[in-house]
């Protein structure tokens, strides 16, 4: 039997050298800043196969992010394919995440199992927070279509400054959300050789 897909949201784009890449060098993310490799990593540790969409997190000139390219996109693509069942998005995906899972219907939220917000702490008087991305949230006592949402929820912001994942000092941490998740992850640490 196949592993379920778990859809992996980018952050916003750059078109100039902005974001540090893996080694630390400020690089061009036109289609979105995300570290892939370590993503990808992430979601084969814990069963799944990832799945980057290749659109930014950049939200529409308005900040409306129900209509953005990366939300529009990720509901038809879990619309169009039951396997998946994760869902992952770093810095502004990350932020897309909420929008995604509000537009979903309550079966197909029933086929998420594990949703990863990384790199998206709370902008605007607190919001999104942790509890907003918590699948009780799309629980409704008088909706029984409701009954059975129910996922796991790892929810990181940055790492430190001095996190053991960057590979300089100096370099601006939120980039490396990726890679210190897989680090801090006991699941994928017990699978390492």
């Amino acid at each position: 039997m196949p592993n379920p897909k778990m859809l992996i949201l980018r952050g916003n784009s750059a078109k100039k050298p902005t974001y540090p890449n893996e080694k630390g060098d400020n690089v061009a993310y036109p289609d979105g800043a995300l570290h892939e490799k370590a993503a990808k990593d992430y979601a084969t540790c814990r069963g799944y196969d990832g799945d980057v969409l290749d659109v930014s997190g950049d939200p529409l000139k308005d900040g409306d992010r129900d209509k953005n390219p990366q939300t529009v996109q990720a509901v038809l693509k879990l619309r169009g394919d039951s396997s998946y069942a994760g869902i992952y998005g770093f810095s502004g995906g990350g932020y897309d995440v909420l929008h995604i899972l509000k537009q979903l219907k309550p079966d197909e939220l029933k086929r998420i199992k594990l949703v990863v917000v990384l790199g998206a702490p709370p902008v605007k008087n607190g919001y999104p927070s942790k509890s907003d991305f918590e699948s009780a949230r799309f629980v409704s006592r008088t909706n029984p279509e409701t009954d059975g949402i129910k996922w796991e929820l790892v929810y990181m912001t940055n790492p430190p400054a001095d996190a053991s994942v960057l590979p300089k000092r100096g370099v601006d941490p939120h980039m490396f959300g990726p890679e210190w998740l897989l680090a801090q992850e006991l699941k994928c640490r017990q699978a390492s050789p």
